[in-house]
């Protein structure tokens, strides 16, 4: 009797297991479709993130960009502000330079003449 009923439990495990891989092994009606439908949704998906992020970094690039470019012109007008500034000092200084110098030419001029201004006054006071 025992050995009855351990064949007739392990008959039943046998066409349950048997039952199991046939269900298993069966696609459900309308399963076949849904892999693919589930793949074209995957794919735009993807093909939409992409697009977005493609899109993200193309602006983030044109505003970084945009910025680099602002900062060099800012930088290049500062430069030639600065070298406008330098050379309009140095000629003020230079001009003021050659006044000087003019000034102390004229001097030292008037201060050589002036004995012979006075040599050719008293010749002509003496001439009768």
């Amino acid at each position: 009797m025992k050995q009855r009923a351990f064949s007739t439990l392990i008959a039943a495990i046998f066409i349950a297991a048997v039952s199991a891989t046939a269900v298993l092994a069966a696609q459900p009606v309308g399963a076949g479709d849904h892999g693919a439908a589930v793949s074209a949704i995957a794919k735009a998906h993807d093909a939409l993130t992409g697009r977005a992020h493609g899109a993200a970094v193309s602006a983030l690039a044109k505003t970084h960009g945009a910025e680099v470019s602002a900062a060099a012109r800012a930088k290049g007008a500062a430069k030639a502000a600065a070298g406008k500034a330098k050379g309009a000092a140095a000629s003020a200084a230079g001009k003021a330079k050659g006044a000087a110098a003019a000034a102390a030419g004229k001097a030292k001029g008037g201060a050589a003449s002036e004995p012979g201004r006075l040599k050719a006054e008293a010749a002509k006071a003496n001439q009768p």
